[in-house]
């Protein structure tokens, strides 16, 4: 078996504080093939973010990374802060969630471009600027020549989006992170750098982590899917799997939550997942979606699932799938029964 490009193991953030240490991501273990994309799915303060940050070693004084980051079995967490900057940009880079924020407002583009070029590739300025203009022309922003000198103010939501790809992609990483890259963006503009991201990713033969709350952009994207849970994965497999046969009842939540554009009833109410995210300084002792699940029994909030293997492509963190289960517990169906499935 080849080695995967990135490979994530046992993965644990956390955060010190005046008082307590707060856990953010607990247990976290992935892998992102070479030309493969995995997507990270979850309700926003999952920490989905926070492990993009964990990679990039991007995380502020206050964060703490246990576990394993291996990049083509290298392991990132033990480099320093001149070590990884080394890294990021040049083996790693990320598209930042909003470009008008990560943006510099008062550099144009194509300096900002030709600064990651310059860092990590021995060019002078002036073949900075020329691969800038490549890097514009290979994103599809029409007239590179005169953009270059635009400042992001100038720009629209979409070509700002596509500078940010073209900064992360200008070193030509093996692997691109890229947090709600579509987040804002009209469905044409999203369309389009969906389309983008997957030739680029084809012609560069990159891995990709895409963080997302938008089921349509993983199925159209996805090789993998993570979804995480108040910083836990619990459920972890291939699209077609996930997608098909959802196993987790917060998995299969988010699918319900989908509108049905093919429904009978214009009225019929959007299906809502009960209750809220427990706070971070509150986990409970079980199951952390136990409060919210329908099918929640005592072994639920008194012990935490692992993650179990429930075919060659899919794992799932739920106590349904194991010996410990009693059956005759519950009055509500099995969880495999229950009417979601969606084709990707």
């Amino acid at each position: 078996m080849t080695q995967p490009l990135l490979e994530v193991k046992n993965l644990k953030v956390s955060f010190a504080g005046k008082k307590k240490t707060t856990n953010i991501v607990a247990g976290l273990s992935f892998n992102v093939e070479k030309g493969k994309t995995l997507c990270i799915v979850g309700e926003s303060g999952c920490g989905k973010s926070i492990t993009s940050l964990s990679v990039m070693g991007l995380l502020p004084k206050t964060g703490e990374v246990d576990g394993e980051i291996l990049l083509k079995g290298e392991n990132l967490t033990g480099k320093t802060m001149k070590q990884m900057s080394k890294i990021r940009g040049n083996q790693i880079s990320m598209i930042f969630q909003e470009p008008m924020t990560s943006l510099n407002p008062v550099q144009t583009v194509g300096k900002q471009i030709a600064e990651t070029i310059i860092l990590h590739q021995d060019v002078t300025k002036k073949e900075a600027r020329q691969k800038a203009i490549e890097m514009l022309q290979l994103v599809g922003i029409p007239s590179p020549e005169k953009r270059i000198d635009a400042y992001p103010h100038e720009l629209s939501g979409g070509m700002r989006q596509r500078v940010m790809i073209a900064i992360a992609l200008s070193c030509n990483p093996e692997l691109l992170i890229a947090d709600e890259p579509t987040t804002a963006l009209d469905v044409t503009i999203q369309a389009q750098i969906l389309d983008l991201m997957k030739n680029l990713q084809k012609e560069l033969e990159m891995g990709i982590i895409m963080i997302t709350h938008d089921l349509a952009v993983v199925s159209e994207m996805a090789d993998k899917v993570l979804v995480m849970y108040a910083g836990k994965a619990v459920e972890y497999g291939d699209r077609k799997s996930i997608f098909n046969h959802p196993m987790h009842p917060y998995t299969q939540g988010l699918m319900k939550c989908i509108p049905d554009v093919d429904a009978e009833d214009d009225l019929e109410e959007l299906f809502v997942i009960k209750g809220s995210v427990p706070s971070p300084d509150a986990m409970p002792v079980g199951c952390r979606f136990a409060d919210r699940c329908p099918y929640a029994q005592e072994i639920c909030r008194t012990k935490s699932p692992d993650l179990e293997q429930v075919d060659s492509q899919h794992t799932v963190s739920c106590w349904k799938y194991t010996d410990l289960w009693k059956d005759g517990e519950t009055n509500e169906p099995a969880i495999s029964e229950v009417a979601v499935s969606k084709s990707s």
